[in-house]
This record gives structure tokens, sequence and C-alpha cells, in this order.
């Protein structure tokens, strides 16, 4: 019964409650302390026994069971006092202890709430180890086990109710507190004194008891809080005594007297190890006082019958009842965190209080609403122009996005259909090659290949854009030598920039030998190659430096700058040149200048990697670009394994190929590539055909599978991947080859965990990939012949 007196404090929210999943209540454990085992109550609470020194340590262990891990669970503790290293079947989850003889007493503090890892449930029984540990003692109480939004509501539940409110009313007593003091000044009357001091020190209990460490700690702190409960308490009784007419002066003196003697009775109590039954005994004194007030305050209401008197009354009462079940729940000790009542009662005070001061409003209240009419009237106008405004604006946005939206289907709808023929011209022209060739035809084939070499990179431009926008590009930082990197790319991009007549300059400035940048070097790379390559095609006359230094700041890092001498940047235009397809100076869109994919790829990669990238530009005498890099010590890495042999030109005579496109001039053009390459090749729109033809052929040998991503009737090539593998009955070697760009499409591609190949794939990726296969097939034991189809 005691245990559900001490829920009373959150009324009807506990109530409501019941609806919640149902939790696992804890009210054992098995204890260990000053080396003895044994299973305890929970609650349970050591002290330190007088004379001795701290601190008190002691760890519990508590069993529950758990049928489903993969529901989120958590643990709730409503009373941990000390400090705690908890876990769950052997792993740590909480903080570990740091000075056990710092005291925890903080109601914030004792409130714990703990979500389970999934990881860490196991199904069926589970172990919950908790070590406690306190300056002069600990206590554990009964813990909660169950869904995790219900352990968080009753968590923010018991906060309020412990600690939110009280807080709040707490202080709003303390402020009618006040105003009663400064007018007990203005008219020295000892009702507003008494009333003021004992609603002051109300007020001062309650947040003492939400922050204990405010004032005192240790022993100081519950001999004083104790000493002021007290005191409150009966300057309250005073003034309702004086209040009701009674001249009992001994009375009033002896209650005074309490007030001051309080504490050092408590002091003199805690030298002979009896502090916690001498402040009990003295709360239950006290509560029995309060009924001599109520009793005045009754006799009151009954002379005068005024609505204070009759308030007075019901103030009274509550206050009493609330003392009475506080001391109730204290004393039983089942709950050793529990929610009081008594700074509750402060708030008929503040209600009472209103009352007398509600006259005092009332003109002012008069004057101020004829203001607050007019500035209504304002404000509302004012708002309703707002949300014209805020109205246009989302209206607006919602008509970019939507444009953007079909502006991006569109590309990928284009990207695949244009990407299908393409890719088939591209195979059809790598079977073409060969020393059959004359002269002439080879230089027109070389031509065709330059042609189809331009659409590629514009396609893989746009490939760029949509895995980033897809979240497919994940940097992978390492420590790089950055100088030998930009070097390079000076390198790569000398011969253009002489054949212009422009000088490419490289200066890389002094900085420590081991000092290398940290960050993806291919994504860096990729970053300078485009600022480069724009550096030097828009460049007509003078140069283009490409610099680097090391700031030795209070972080470190290295500053790529490009400078070029071109025309420049227009001010107008700087924002939109990071924008896709924005090209300044090309309105005829000459295909030999790109797609203006390139700064967009650029400002796209440096949010992505996080690195600063700023640009400064002045008409007609160039531009800078700015790229931050931190700075790391390098690390020499371990002797690296020797590289591999080359595979592009291993024979793949004799390989078995499976080709899954449901385009017919991709499956010829594969078929005819294959074939001149010595591949036995067999190809089908899907894979519920190419089986029937294996079937048809009795023995086959299926080494390699290549298939299309998109494919007939809402399958893809992962699907007739895992149909062949799972007819043949082994992991099959599969690469996916896929002309789709939109940012869906290769999230789910990428996620299939098969390796990948955009249209057009060059023939030399894709004899290179085959080539590894035969190379790997030849240093493995293997058994000769066919494999015949289950």
């Amino acid at each position: 019964m005691l245990r559900w007196v001490g829920l009373l404090g959150v009324g009807v929210s506990i109530l409501g409650s019941a609806a919640e999943p149902a939790s696992v209540e804890l009210w054992q454990a098995e204890r260990t302390f000053d080396g003895q085992r044994s299973t305890v109550d929970l609650p349970d609470t050591e002290r330190l026994a007088p004379g001795a020194t701290g601190p008190v340590r002691a760890q519990y262990r508590l069993r529950f069971r758990i049928d489903d891990p993969a529901v989120h669970t958590a643990v709730l503790i409503p009373g941990l006092i000390g400090q705690a290293r908890i876990g769950l079947n052997g792993r740590l989850l909480d903080e570990p202890i740091v000075d056990p003889m710092r005291d925890m007493s903080s109601k914030w503090q004792r409130i714990r709430s703990i979500t389970l890892p999934r990881d860490a449930v196991v199904a069926g029984g589970n172990v919950l180890d908790i070590d406690l540990a306190g300056a002069r003692s600990i206590s554990l109480s009964s813990i909660s086990v169950g869904d995790r939004a219900a352990i968080e509501r009753r968590q923010q539940l018991l906060m309020f109710a412990s600690i939110v409110g009280p807080a709040v009313i707490a202080v709003v007593v303390a402020t009618v507190a006040l105003c009663l003091l400064l007018l007990w000044v203005r008219r020295h009357d000892p009702l507003y004194a008494y009333f003021g001091l004992g609603a002051l020190g109300w007020a001062l209990h309650s947040l003492w008891f939400v922050f204990p460490d405010m004032f005192v700690a240790g022993v100081h702190r519950d001999v004083w809080w104790n000493a002021l409960y007290a005191g409150f308490v009966l300057m309250l009784v005073i003034f309702c005594v004086r209040l009701a007419g009674w001249q009992w002066r001994r009375f009033e003196q002896s209650l005074i007297a309490a007030t001051i003697l309080g504490g050092p009775l408590l002091y003199a109590a805690h030298a002979y190890g009896a502090l916690n039954p001498a402040a009990e005994y003295l709360r239950l004194a006290t509560i029995a006082v309060v009924g001599i007030g109520l009793a005045a305050v009754g006799r009151y209401a009954w002379t005068h019958r005024t609505a204070s008197g009759a308030l007075l009354v019901v103030t009274g009462g509550i206050s009493l009842a609330f003392g009475v079940r506080d001391w109730l729940v204290g004393h039983s000790g089942r709950d050793n965190n529990p929610v009081y009542l008594v700074p509750y009662a402060g708030l008929p005070f503040v209600v009472l209080v209103a009352w007398m001061l509600i006259d005092r409003f009332v003109d002012a209240s008069r004057k101020l609403e004829t203001v607050n009419q007019d500035l209504e009237r304002r404000v509302d106008a004012k708002s309703a122009q707002l949300t014209q405004a805020v109205e246009a604006m989302r209206h607006a946005k919602d008509t970019a996005e939507a444009a953007n939206r079909s502006k991006s289907s569109f590309l990928a709808a284009a990207s695949h259909d244009l990407r299908q023929p393409i890719h088939a011209l591209g195979l059809y022209m790598a079977a073409l090659g060969g020393d059959r060739m004359s002269a002439d035809q080879h230089q027109v084939l070389d031509r065709m290949q330059l042609s189809l070499g331009s659409l590629e990179t514009m396609f893989d431009a746009l490939l760029d854009v949509s895995r980033m926008d897809a979240g497919a590009v994940v940097p992978e930082r390492r420590a790089f030598d950055l100088g030998a990197m930009l070097r390079r790319l000076a390198d790569e991009h000398a011969p253009l920039a002489t054949d212009k007549g422009l000088r490419l300059s490289v200066r890389i400035g002094p900085a420590p030998d081991d000092l290398h940048a940290l960050s993806d070097a291919l994504l860096v790379e990729r970053i300078v190659r485009n600022l480069l390559g724009n550096a030097v095609k828009y460049t007509l006359d003078g140069g283009v430096l490409l610099s680097c230094r090391w700031r030795g700041d209070a972080q470190g890092h290295w500053r790529i700058e490009i400078w070029d001498t071109g025309p420049g940047i227009p001010r107008a235009e700087r924002e939109r040149v990071f924008e896709e397809f924005v090209q300044i100076g090309n309105p005829e869109r000459d295909r030999a200048r790109g797609l203006g994919l390139g700064l967009s790829i650029v400002r796209r990669l440096c949010e992505l990697l996080g690195h600063p990238l700023t640009m400064t530009s002045v008409a007609d005498r160039g531009t800078r670009f700015m790229l931050d890099l931190p700075a790391t010590r390098h690390v020499q890495p371990p002797g690296l394994p020797p590289p591999k042999a080359p595979t592009t030109q291993a024979t793949l005579a004799g390989l078995g190929v499976a080709v899954i496109d449901d385009d017919a001039e991709v499956r010829d053009a594969m078929r005819l590539l294959l074939e001149r390459w010595g591949c036995r090749v067999y190809a089908a729109a899907d894979a519920a055909q190419l089986l029937d033809d294996l079937r048809r052929r009795g023995r086959c040998d299926v080494h390699a599978i290549v298939a299309d991503w998109r494919l007939r009737d809402g399958r893809n090539g992962a699907d007739a991947i895992a149909e062949l593998r799972a007819a043949f009955g082994r992991p099959i070697p599969a690469v996916i080859v896929s002309g789709d760009s939109s940012p869906q499409e290769l999230t789910r591609m990428h996620s299939s965990g098969f390796k990948c190949l955009s249209k057009p794939v060059a023939s030399e990726r894709l004899r290179g990939w085959l080539g590894s296969l035969t190379i790997e097939r030849r240093t493995k034991a293997s058994t000769a012949g066919g494999e015949a189809l289950p």
C-alpha cells in the first residue's frame, strides 16, 4: 500500500500511464557489500557508521528477461544516490566512477534513464550490474525495464513532478513573499512579517530540495534543510494564530525558540549518530503543530466568513494533508527519492496573495487595455502582410523545387536512353579495331573514338553530379603527398598550356618534410584538376599559376591557390558559376567548352569534404581560387605488396560470359566484342531466357556475368545475377553496367554490393575485369569440364 502512496504526486498522469506498454519492475537485487553477497529488497540504502570514513561502495546485480531484443528498451532508476558505473551483460553503458568521495545528491542526478543498446540486449535473461559509490551514503531504488518511449515519458514526468514543478512554484511563492515583506516594511504589521518570512522559507526549502547543494553540503545540508522546514511551518502557524486573534504569547515564543534551536538540536543528534531519526520526528512534531494553526484559521473563517479566510482554511488543510503524506512516504522507506507534495502546497498561497493584490492591478489593466487593443490591430495588420509575403515565398520555392525535380527526372531519363546506343556504339567500335584496317580507316576510327570520348566525358560529369546527390560518394581521408599530386596535375595540363602559348607555373612553399595533407586524395585531385583545367581552358594569354603554401596557424593547414589571367568573372555572376550548366561567355553552348558542370562538381566535393573554397575575381584581369586542406604528420606505412601483374592483356580464350541486357543492339555489340576476344558468350534479355537457352545447350561453362541494371517488368541486374547464381549453386563473379544517373537508382545500384560500371563502358575496363577473373581462375585448383544446370 505504501508503494502506491509514494506515487500519489504524479496524479492523473500516472493513472494515464496504465495504457502504456507494460514494464518489468525489479524490486530485488544481489548486493555485494563489504565482501559479503546477499539478496536485498529495493530500495536499498547503506550509510557510514558513526565515526567511519568514506567512501561507501556496493555492487548490485539485477536480472530481468526480454523476449524481443529488437524492441527499443530502456531502464529507469527513479532513485540513484551516489556515483554509478552501469553495465549490461558485461558491457559498460554509463560513465565510470570518477571520485567516490564526491557527493551526488542533486535531484537532477538521482532520476536516471538509460537506453539499452540493441546489440547488448539478448533474448531471454539479461544481467544489469550497478557499481555504486558515495561519500557518506548510497541508495538504489527499484528499477523499471520497458519500452524506451514509455520509460522516457515516466522519467520526464518524474522530473517535472520532483524538480520543475516545485522549482516554478517556489519562484512564484518567493516573489509573493518578498512583496509581502515589502508591505510589512511600509505598514509594520506583524502579520505581513510572519506570513512573508514563512512563505519565503517555504520557497527556499523547496528550492533547496530541488538543488540540495545550493547552499551547504554534507551533514550541514541535512541539518539546515530540516531546520528550515520546521522554521517556515512554525512561522506560518504563528501567522494563523495571530490572524484568528488569539493572544498566545508563550505559544508564539515557544515556536520562535523552536525555530532558532532546530539547527543546534539536530547537530547534537548528529554527534550521537541519531540525526536521521531526530530529523524525522522533528518534522512529525512540526506537522502536529500545523493542526493548531488550521484550527485557528477555521475559527477565523467561521467568525468573519470572508473569502480570504476560506482560502486559508483550504491552504492549511492541503498543507497538513501533504505534510502527513510526505512524512509517511519518508518513514516507510519504500521510496528513496519520492515526489514530495509539500512544495505544491505553496500554490494555494499564490492564489491567496493574488486575491489580496488583484485590486491593485485593476486600474492599470484598464489603462493598458486600450493600448493593447490598438497594438493588436497593428500587429494583426502586419501579420497579414507577413503571411502574404511568406505564402508568396513558399509558392516560389515550391515552383523552383518542382522545376528542379522535373529537370533531374528529364536528365536521368535522357541519360539512360542516350547511353544505351552510345554504349553499343563503343562496343562495336572496339570490336571493329584490328590489324585488318587500312591507315585511313584507322584514322577515321580514331576520330570516332575521340568524339565518343567527348560524349563519355560529358556523361561522366552528369553521373558525378547524380552520384553525389545520391550520397554514393564516401570520402576516405588519408595522409597523402600534396606536392607530388600538384606537380603531376601540372605536368598533365602543361601540353595544353604550351599549345595555347601560356605560362603554367608551379610554386610549392617550404614545409616540414613529414607534413602531408589529410583528405581524400582522389576527390581533392578531382577538385584541383577541374579548377586548373578551367584556368587553362579560359585563359587566352598570360599564364596560370598553381601554388601551395603551408600556413602554420593554430591548427595548421595547406592552402592551394590557382591564379589565371583570364577574362575574370563579373560580380553578378560569381554565385551562378557554381550552379549546374552555367557557363559565362558561352551562349552558343560550344560543346568543346564542356557542359558547365565543372565548378558545380567542385562546390559539391568541397562541401562533401568540408574544405573551405573561396574565389576572388577582377574583370579583364583574372581569377583566383583558394582551397584549404588540413595538414597532418605523415606516418610511413608498412611495406606495400608487390603490384599485380597487368590483366588487360590476359587471354580470354574459353571464358564463358553470360550477358543480360534487354536492349538487342547492346547484346549484339557485346556478343561481337567478347567473341573477338575469344570468349564464349551466352546473351539474353533476362535470366529466365538465358537459363532456358543454357538448358537446351546441355552443358556450359559460365565464369562471369555482365548484367544491365534496368531490365524489363521492373526487374534489375541484381535480381538476374541472384537468379543465375541460385541456378548454378555458386557465386559467379558479376558486374553491373547501367546508364541510369538518377540519385535513387544509383543508391539502389551501389547498395546491391556488386561492382558497377557506367555506360558507355570502355572496352579496356571490361577486358581488364575479365582478365583479372581469368588469372584468378588459373591460380586456383579447378575441375575440368562444364557444369550441368540443375
